[in-house]
């Protein structure tokens, strides 16, 4: 399966470990940001307008769509905004808001959009074969 994951950079070491969970278990992460130090000063960063173009066209290619919800942040609501909007041309995208803050925005409330209390719970919807993995990583979301 083609994963993308929204998160704060705050998370980043998490989804690393998400990441290579999925890897070694044949899945593609369809952009992995979690190279980038920091989206902080982003007016002195121009090559920050390409990082965004490729993580939006990556979106497109995912089959699912996880945004890890937090009481911060904003990019990952933009995130979030472009994978419904994909919806009308992958109906097989599926979209996971996770988390103790999963209904912050007004977009969270989009009806394709599947509300889960942890991460662990979409492991077991997706892969359930391989969600006993993901129970050794703290996943505070």
């Amino acid at each position: 399966m083609k994963w993308y994951f929204a998160s704060r950079t705050k998370h980043k070491e998490s989804i690393r470990k998400i990441r290579d969970i999925l890897k070694k278990e044949g899945h593609k992460i369809v952009y992995d940001w979690t190279f980038l130090d920091s989206f902080n000063n982003l007016e002195d960063r121009l090559d920050k307008s390409k990082i965004a173009d490729e993580m939006l066209k990556s979106i497109s290619d995912a089959e699912i769509f996880v945004l890890l919800s937090d009481k911060g942040g904003t990019d990952m609501f933009v995130e979030l905004g472009f994978a419904i909007a994909k919806l009308t041309e992958n109906k097989k995208l599926r979209i996971y808001a996770v988390g103790k803050y999963n209904k912050r925005s007004l977009m969270h409330f989009h009806p394709s959009i599947i509300h889960l209390n942890n991460l662990i719970d979409v492991f077991n919807k997706e892969c359930p074969e391989i969600a006993y993995k993901f129970s050794a990583i703290k996943l505070s979301f």
